[in-house]
């Protein structure tokens, strides 16, 4: 499978998501967490999941460096002109 920009794009773009919801609501101490336990326990998942994605996108954008590195060495074809 070769990570394509468009890809690292829509995934950027949902870790933004993740943060910009997670960020107001906040865990026990700060945010509307702070008032709610509930809200308190979605900002934190929200919040793991942000922090899953970033990883996953940092992964990502290194293994489509990698790829994109690969694929331009000299005497390498591509499998579509192949």
């Amino acid at each position: 499978m070769i990570i394509r920009g468009k890809w690292l794009l829509w995934h950027l773009i949902a870790v933004v998501a993740l943060f910009v919801i997670a960020f107001p609501l906040g865990d026990k101490h700060h945010g509307m967490g702070e008032h709610n336990a509930f809200i308190a326990v979605v900002g934190q998942v929200v919040f793991t999941t942000f922090l899953l994605g970033a990883v996953l996108l940092i992964v990502a954008a290194l293994v489509a460096l990698v790829q994109a590195v690969y694929t331009r060495l000299p005497g390498r074809q591509s499998r579509r002109s192949a």
